[in-house]
């Protein structure tokens, strides 16, 4: 915004060579006010034609366009009055003439919007030199003592905001009311101040523990292949998923959720493209958190035939979709300038303060994937049965088949139900923000308050929030499933004593043990004829090869 408000004020000095109506008038006639930005700022319709001046409306449009920065920052309640009168005089039907505005109107305009230009070391314009315009007792507008016009000059009243909202562009009638920086619309300074505590504890709980997961990947590699390296992805994601839920830790509120006007007011962020830190918050929680989605979905997809080789061909693939997927929604967030700051957190995100947006871009895709998955996991499962019964009329043992069921379970509940309560309480919140949003933050778009129909609903139950916070940073553990046993425990020894760590001792055997290679007391069959004794024979778990969950053999 300051950028883009210098470079507007340092074309006003390039432009300054395109003069006002009023400075030029001699003779001529009156006509219709084609600028769209003065149209309702202005309580007359007709403005002066000269004839010594051709009349260019695009350079009389563009001209007030590059003053727009400057409207915006409200340095004077009189400031687009003023400029509109400068472009489009006044021109009374009975007298045709251009009727601009005072020079004490110019004088307290220069007053007190002078210190944007000394801020950016830019020259007043000379376009707006207050000595070239009329002095009283000469004919000329002022809105405020309207003495020297046969009708008082007034702005036509436009829609506002409620008192305790901030309107960010006042002469926009379909702009947004904001919330203040740090005001009590929706939730309590209570409810803010409990939100913060539990988002730091679970923000550090799911970071720890997914950067242990995906750490435990990194030493130990070789052991892991497609599809359990899409569990680790997941992990990742979802490590950086919960770093904006440590900002508190060394984040101010207002840095983390607030942008700023000109004249200094600070309102949560509704575009969030003016502050760094919401910009950055909003791509890890949504860019990681769809990410995490999405992993999920492709290790349940991959597990549907678990071929490893097969899978780590076709790794670039699933890549491409786990992450460029995950892309496209975020540049579409960005580009429609739907990112918004959370009131109660003060993490941005998208859908905070319009349901909309949180129903097209949180809570119809995160339903899609939930009900994708369920229906990947119960193929899955109908698979594994199936291919359990068929072990068990060959006699095959089917213990580590059943332990990788109840592995795949526990992952499965652990990741859905989390996700399916935090669906939950999105639906509440969109059912909460249909109230809210035509009542607040879209006060103006109804009437404003001069309509009566911004009526302020009840507060919503902080409970259900709170729960929506902590319930995406639960995640995490489910990812313990694939880590959780003896092998990690000694590849972390292997890591962290680098290879000097002493193996650990023998148990010596019992008077009752036999040792494991132990010759045979009778002699071993021979195999068929036409067998080499140095192979070892392999038997199908299943004849449906095209439909197993497990590697295709044993030995």
């Amino acid at each position: 915004m300051r950028i883009f408000l210098q470079i507007s004020l340092s074309l006003l000095l390039i432009n300054g060579s395109v003069g006002s109506i009023f400075k030029t008038a001699t003779k001529g006639k009156c006509q219709p006010i084609d600028i769209p930005y003065c149209k309702d700022a202005l309580p007359y319709n007709l403005t002066y034609s000269s004839s010594t001046m051709p009349q260019d409306q695009t350079s009389l449009v563009s001209s007030v366009e590059h003053f727009k920065p400057v409207i915006k920052t409200k340095c004077n309640a009189n400031i687009q009055f003023f400029i509109c009168s400068v472009f489009a005089p006044m021109c009374p039907p009975s007298m045709p003439q251009a009727v601009t505005s005072c020079r004490s109107v110019c004088e307290q305009v220069k007053k007190d919007c002078y210190g944007l230009y000394k801020e950016f070391e830019i020259q007043w314009p000379e376009l707006l030199n207050c000595s070239k315009f009329p002095e009283e007792p000469e004919l000329c507008m002022n809105p405020l003592t309207a003495d020297k016009i046969h009708s008082r000059p007034q702005v036509s009243a436009a829609s506002s905001c409620p008192s305790d909202l901030i309107d960010v562009d006042p002469v926009d009638p379909h702009g947004v009311c904001a919330t203040n920086c740090g005001g009590d619309v929706m939730f309590s300074s209570e409810d803010k101040k409990s939100a913060r505590g539990w988002m730091q504890l679970w923000g550090s709980v799911n970071g720890i523990i997914s950067l242990f997961i995906y750490l435990t990947y990194l030493i130990d590699r070789h052991r892991f292949h497609f599809p359990e390296k899409c569990v680790f992805y997941l992990s990742l994601c979802l490590m950086l998923f919960s770093i904006p839920y440590l900002f508190p830790f060394f984040l101010t509120y207002s840095t983390m959720a607030c942008d700023k006007l000109m004249n200094g007011e600070q309102f949560l962020a509704y575009s969030g493209w003016e502050n760094t830190n919401c910009l950055l918050s909003f791509t890890l929680t949504y860019y990681f958190g769809m990410a995490a989605n999405f992993w999920w979905l492709m290790y349940l997809s991959a597990g549907r035939k678990w071929v490893p080789e097969g899978i780590e061909a076709c790794g670039n693939y699933v890549h491409l979709v786990a992450w460029g997927s995950s892309a496209l929604m975020t540049i579409a967030v960005l580009i429609t300038h739907k990112v918004d700051a959370s009131e109660l957190t003060g993490i941005c995100s998208v859908g905070n303060q319009d349901p909309r947006t949180l129903l097209a871009f949180s809570l119809l895709p995160r339903t899609a994937v939930i009900l994708i998955g369920a229906c990947f996991i119960l193929a899955g499962f109908s698979s594994m049965c199936s291919e359990r019964v068929a072990f068990r009329g060959r006699g095959t043992d089917t213990s580590k088949l059943e332990k990788l069921m109840v592995k795949m379970g526990l992952f499965c509940i652990l990741y859905i139900l989390p996700n399916v309560i935090y669906i939950v309480c999105e639906s509440y919140h969109y059912l909460i923000l249909t109230q809210f949003y035509p009542n607040v933050w879209g006060c103006k778009q109804t009437g404003g308050v001069e309509a009566g129909l911004c009526k302020r609903p009840k507060q919503p139950q902080p409970e259900l929030y709170l729960l929506g916070v902590i319930m995406p940073l639960a995640v995490g553990i489910s990812c313990l499933m694939w880590i959780f046993s003896p092998k990690t425990f000694n590849a972390w020894q292997r890591f962290l004593c680098c290879g000097l760590c002493s193996s650990a001792p023998t148990k010596p055997l019992g008077p009752s043990a036999r040792p494991l290679l132990e010759p045979p007391s009778a002699p071993l069959p021979q195999p068929p004829a036409g067998t080499s004794a140095s192979q070892p024979h392999y038997v199908p778990m299943s004849t449906h090869s095209h439909n197993v969950w497990r590697p295709s053999k044993v030995v």
